[in-house]
């Protein structure tokens, strides 16, 4: 396989699993749910999903 093919590849993958955790968040939204994240130092957060994906919107 040449190197182009597997970036596209790899670039696919990428953008369907942006799309899946676009309407992941959408649906825990519908619910009033939250999601459970990471703030990057470790710690597990609970944020409502309301609150990404506005803040999602605004950038």
């Amino acid at each position: 396989m040449s190197e182009a093919y597997i970036e596209d590849f790899l670039q696919k993958v990428e953008s369907g699993l942006m799309e899946a955790q676009k309407h992941m968040l959408e649906e825990k939204a519908l619910h009033n749910s939250s999601v459970v994240v990471s703030d990057g130092n470790g710690c597990v957060l609970e944020i409502p999903a309301r609150k990404i994906l506005a803040e999602d919107s605004k950038s």
